[in-house]
């Protein structure tokens, strides 16, 4: 009976041993790889200009020049939000 308990705590002292190795070289090996890898050097995202806003004359809302529906009156450049803003504009 004793010779068994004692093969069993053996062996469960060696698979911890063995586990702990192994973990340890993982470790270490990793940082190995980690630390031979090229970081490339990330892409830059395109930054776009920013974006003029004006505000609509009708709702008060701002939009910008891009979408928005214009109308010259007067020689000014007027912006929209809408076609509703800008019928009742001309109204």
């Amino acid at each position: 009976m004793f010779r068994l308990l004692e093969f069993l705590f053996t062996i469960l002292f060696l698979i911890s041993v063995i586990r702990t190795v192994v973990s340890f070289a993982q470790r270490y090996f990793g940082g190995i790889q980690a630390r031979a890898r090229v970081q490339q050097p990330r892409p830059q995202a395109q930054q776009s200009a920013p974006t003029m806003l004006h505000q609509d004359p009708v709702c008060k809302t701002y939009v910008s020049v891009e979408t928005s529906l214009k109308r010259l009156q007067g020689g000014r450049v007027i912006h929209f939000c809408s076609a509703e803003c800008r019928d009742r504009y001309t109204a």
